[in-house]
């Protein structure tokens, strides 16, 4: 093997002599379990929200989070409720915390449940405009990232290509998302998103 693959540069010889990031880091990720917790409940606990939809069926699964280390090689955390998803049929709005980049809040439908409100999403979509939420154009249905072959502004399409978009596949997802410096208001302004979500496929 190459001696300079296993060599450390002298950065990496600083860090890796350094316990005290590594531990600061489990302190943030145990705060994201404690935030998505603290969302989970109160979205549980509304009872003019998602409840109201009749999609009974979603809220059944308690709220699930779950974290790894590796997505496009960095830390998250992920919130899923309400969820349903199978091969076929997907109703979740998910919460995510990536590390360095951002949270997000994303309502992924697909099959019957996208077939289910579609048309609500294409008549209610200023509300989602409104609140900056960016619409996925790729077939990929588990990227999450802002990239412009992955997500596009509401913004900047007009109303047939975003209904065109929605019609394209079998699934759709429309994504929000708030800066790691907001950090103290991200609980209200996750929760903001949700009501976005909720009041555009129920109104």
């Amino acid at each position: 093997m190459d001696a300079a693959k296993i060599q450390l540069s002298a950065e990496e010889l600083s860090l890796v002599q350094n316990a005290g990031w590594l531990l600061t880091k489990n302190t943030i990720i145990e705060k994201v379990y404690a935030l998505f917790g603290e969302i989970a409940q109160e979205v549980q606990g509304d009872p003019t929200g998602l409840a109201a939809l009749g999609i009974e069926n979603v809220l059944v699964p308690s709220a699930k989070i779950s974290k790894g280390e590796n997505y496009k090689g960095l830390p998250w955390v992920v919130l899923d409720f309400p969820r349903s998803f199978d091969r076929q049929h997907t109703f979740a709005i998910r919460t995510m915390f990536w590390w360095g980049h951002f949270f997000s809040v994303t309502l992924h439908l697909k099959g019957r449940y996208k077939d289910q409100f579609q048309q609500k999403l294409i008549v209610n979509l200023p509300l989602l405009t409104a609140q900056q939420f960016y619409l996925c154009v790729s077939e990929d249905e588990w990227r999450y990232e802002f990239e412009e072959d992955n997500y596009k502004p509401l913004t900047q399409l007009d109303s047939s290509a975003i209904e065109k978009i929605l019609l394209a596949n079998d699934f759709c997802k429309l994504s929000a998302k708030i800066s790691l410096p907001q950090w103290n208001e991200s609980k209200a302004l996750i929760l903001g998103l949700y009501k976005t979500i909720v009041k555009t496929i129920g109104h």
